[in-house]
């Protein structure tokens, strides 16, 4: 074999190792499959968004989980709209809301929303049920002033606490999920039929499990700027 065709061949390898990994997939990234009978996010965000799972994701893990960005800051005038647009996970009371960290690291909540429900697969198809119903005296609007400060969900059926969107807060209220502290996986809101972005809109895949689907809740933010916390 000449050098130009093993040249050729070794390129032609390279491509197809490229083509089948996942773009923007990091070996630190959490490896993200739907359980058994369960929507793939995969779909989830091309279908509804047209996202990409790993290309579009604005908060990766590159190194440390800690290290993601995972708080947000008010965009500009009036309040932060913050709900849940779908409902994947146990049918157990789910809530949600937002926190800034206390002195002693702990984060002080703020509930704003709670249901009990679970959409079915054929909801996503024919958008029933999207979004879920919100219980009485439930909001989506809140002010958290400029101050920076991030955003959490729980199940009723998990007596631990919760997930935030910051790991290092998970790993440290969260004894059975500290192992795997990541659990909100972020996205740019992007309008489906025009291809073009929302401004400060964000789409947020929660997952408060063990099995990294990162649907259990699907939540939509505006209004809001995702703060990088590399300097």
């Amino acid at each position: 074999m000449t050098y130009r065709i093993r040249l050729r061949v070794a390129a032609g390898l390279l491509a197809a190792t490229l083509a089948s990994a996942a773009p923007g997939q990091t070996p630190e990234q959490p490896k993200v499959a739907p359980g058994p009978g369960e929507p793939d996010l995969v779909a989830i965000l091309r279908d509804r968004y047209g996202l990409a799972m790993f290309d579009d994701l604005a908060n990766p893990v590159r190194g440390k989980s800690t290290d993601v960005p995972a708080l947000f800051r008010k965009a500009g005038p009036g309040p932060v709209v913050y709900k849940p647009v779908i409902a994947l996970g146990l049918e157990t009371r789910n809530r949600g809301g937002w926190y800034r960290s206390g002195n002693d690291g702990t984060p002080e909540k703020t509930e704003t929303w709670t249901y009990t429900f679970k959409n079915q697969a054929g909801d996503l198809e024919t958008g029933a049920n999207i979004p879920p119903r919100l219980e009485s005296g439930s909001k989506v609007e809140f002010d958290p002033g400029d101050a920076p400060f991030g955003l959490w969900a729980s199940n009723d059926g998990l007596d631990d606490g919760g997930v935030f969107s910051e790991p290092a807060v998970v790993a440290r209220v969260n004894k059975r999920l500290a192992p795997q502290p990541y659990k909100a996986m972020i996205y740019p809101n992007r309008d489906k039929a025009t291809g073009k972005l929302v401004p400060h809109s964000y789409i947020i895949g929660w997952e408060y499990s063990t099995n990294d689907d990162f649907q259990d809740v699907m939540c939509q933010v505006d209004n809001v700027v995702l703060l990088d916390p590399r300097p």
